[in-house]
């Protein structure tokens, strides 16, 4: 099913029920609750009403929504942190609430990372490097977490390829076998254009059988998150659920809405 994250309008600067609005006039019946956001005010309330006027919606919600009061990643490498745990534990309320099917959030840095912001979109600034093997331990303990809150929930979770390097990434290409092997419950979010600008597609795809979520998008260069075309299309073929599945088109800020009603209006065509 093809969707829409509210991050496009928020990088707009729309409120979160504006954007929810916004992407189901378009015609999308399935909506991410994306990153992008800002904090507001009363956000329990605003997101039970969002359920309550789009019952039609197949939601899901990526990290981090709900928004915090200051702008951060959720950066798992770090463990069972008091943040982190707040932050979990926020995800499922607000799974609750808003009744999303599927939760997906980054894998982690391997460094600790601050948040910055250009043009309405989330960029890390690395401050300091973490001990890769005590990351990948406390990447473990947040997972397990994870399922140990999932426990009669049946969300689905899912993890997300994030444009970077071996350097720079916890979970890296083929890294996600590793994670995938000690933790069966787990899905694959599959971003596309991220897979095609680190080059890690042919090694992601190995796990089409685990994603669960699709970001579309073309591979980010002098312009991030354009459109896709019938080139990137051709490389979600081997993935056979891809109907039963929520794919979002993810874009910000310079993207036009005409733009993404051809998208869709391609990507229905073709599948």
């Amino acid at each position: 099913m093809l969707g829409l994250s509210s991050s496009y309008f928020a990088s707009k600067g729309l409120p979160i029920y504006d954007s929810v609005e916004k992407a189901f006039s378009l015609g999308f019946n399935a909506i991410e609750l994306g990153a992008a956001h800002k904090f507001e005010e009363n956000l329990k309330q605003t997101v039970q009403k969002i359920a309550e006027d789009f019952p039609e919606v197949f939601f899901t919600l990526h990290g981090l929504f709900p928004p915090m009061k200051e702008k951060m990643w959720f950066n798992p490498s770090l463990g069972l942190t008091e943040q982190n745990k707040k932050i979990i534990d926020s995800f499922f309320e607000f799974a609750e609430l808003s009744k999303a099917k599927l939760i997906g959030f980054h894998p982690g840095f391997l460094f600790e990372v601050s948040y910055t912001e250009s043009n309405g979109i989330g960029k890390t600034k690395e401050t300091r490097q973490l001990d890769a093997k005590k990351s990948w331990k406390n990447l473990f303990e947040v997972i397990n977490f994870f399922e140990e809150k999932n426990s009669g929930n049946n969300y689905r979770i899912a993890i997300e390829n994030i444009t970077s390097t071996q350097e720079k990434a916890l979970v890296h290409g083929k890294k996600f076998e590793e994670v995938f092997n000690e933790f069966p419950f787990l899905g694959l979010l599959f971003d596309l254009g991220h897979s095609l600008t680190d080059k890690t597609y042919p090694d992601l795809i190995n796990f089409k059988d685990k994603i669960q979520e699709i970001h579309l998008h073309k591979p980010v260069g002098k312009e991030i998150h354009q459109p896709v075309t019938e080139k990137e299309l051709e490389l979600l073929k081997p993935i056979k659920q891809i109907k039963k599945i929520p794919v979002i088109i993810e874009h910000f800020n310079g993207v036009s809405e005409k733009q993404i009603l051809e998208e869709k209006e391609l990507f229905e065509s073709f599948f």
